[in-house]
């Protein structure tokens, strides 16, 4: 079955599932009922930023555990939405800090759902996908490292950190190197166990294939 198939599928049978929290991360703060992710909690967030200047400026890689939940291939629980921010080097750092901002406060605020989102260039993201895709033998939790930017040092949920990012230097006001030892050992457990990440989506692909026809 195509993965536009299984899209729809979901798109029907998804059903909501939320708690209240009080959440942080960054300039972001609320109190409210935040929701597993759902197709339809993420294409409402991509049809807001879609209309957004930095959309064009920027790629957005989708990655982490929900393209197999569009897939229809996920098989464990998850909170959150892993997106990529990307591009070769020709925005400020201040645009890259105000486009994470905005995106993540989207999610939050105006779709209900915590997106974990951090900027990578292009070369340092094909790392990544050896490790999503399950083809590195024999590895070691944290035995890699991604080193990109964030505009949180931390994440808050009931005023409990509940991140384990390496925080560096900050660059500019509300903006830090990050590195990030990968794979967890969740994500070892998972692919010693067989069960594998699918393959990333482009969110421009994305809306190309299914919401620029709706």
């Amino acid at each position: 079955m195509s993965s536009g198939l299984y899209r729809n599928i979901m798109l029907v049978e998804e059903k909501e599932y939320g708690k209240v929290f009080k959440f942080e991360v960054g300039p972001i703060k609320v109190t409210k009922k935040i929701y597993k992710p759902t197709i339809k909690r993420f294409e409402k967030w991509l049809n807001i930023i879609n209309k957004e200047d930095y959309f064009s400026k920027f790629d957005f890689l989708l990655t982490g555990s929900f393209p197999n939940y569009i897939n229809n291939t996920l098989t464990w629980q998850t909170w959150d939405i892993d997106v990529i921010l990307i591009d070769d080097g020709e925005n400020s750092l201040e645009d890259i800090r105000d486009t994470l901002i905005h995106t993540a406060r989207v999610a939050l605020e105006e779709c209900d759902f915590y997106l974990d989102i951090y900027y990578q260039n292009r070369e340092d993201v094909e790392l990544n996908k050896v490790c999503y895709r399950g083809k590195i033998e024999n590895c070691q939790p944290y035995s890699f490292e991604k080193k990109g930017l964030c505009y949180a040092p931390h994440v808050k949920r009931d005023d409990r950190i509940v991140s384990n990012w390496n925080i560096g230097d900050k660059v500019i006001e509300g903006l830090w190197v990050t590195r990030l030892e990968f794979p967890s050992f969740k994500q070892v457990q998972r692919i010693n166990e067989g069960f594998t990440y699918d393959n990333e989506i482009y969110l421009k692909e994305y809306r190309k294939i299914f919401l620029d026809h709706e």
